[in-house]
């Protein structure tokens, strides 16, 4: 494969994972807009808005789970991982440390994905 298309394959997945990292700022942003719009509504009618509301403001605090991360970098070390197969020489050294640490970093965003889910299943049992 040429070096131009292995070039475009890793622009690609790193495209790809910046579109979808602002479609869910994006949604948070809108959910986070309409929450207060009707905190806003409420104090304008002289009421207190309800406490779930203010729940869901608070949610971005709570630690979520790199569940994108784990794609974004599995991806690109797989990206990566074809790169090295198909360079030869100084070249595949240099794919060869970038593929090893795009996946070692999958790895531990994955095990801290685990981890998370599982805390969030034990707090739900709560």
């Amino acid at each position: 494969m040429e070096k131009w298309a292995v070039a475009l394959l890793i622009f690609g997945a790193v495209a790809i994972a910046m579109i979808g990292q602002g479609w869910v700022s994006l949604l948070e942003h809108r959910r986070r807009r309409q929450a207060m719009d009707v905190i806003k509504a409420a104090i304008e009618h002289g009421k207190e808005a309800p406490p779930v509301i203010y729940e869901q403001l608070r949610r971005p605090e709570d630690p979520r789970s790199p569940w994108t991360e784990v794609i974004v970098f599995t991806t690109l070390s797989a990206g990566f991982w074809f790169a090295v197969s198909q360079s030869e020489g100084d070249q595949r050294l240099v794919f060869l440390f970038v593929a090893a640490t795009m996946s070692v970093t999958a790895l531990v965003c994955f095990a801290l994905a685990l981890v998370r889910l599982r805390a969030s299943k034990r707090d739900e049992e709560r």
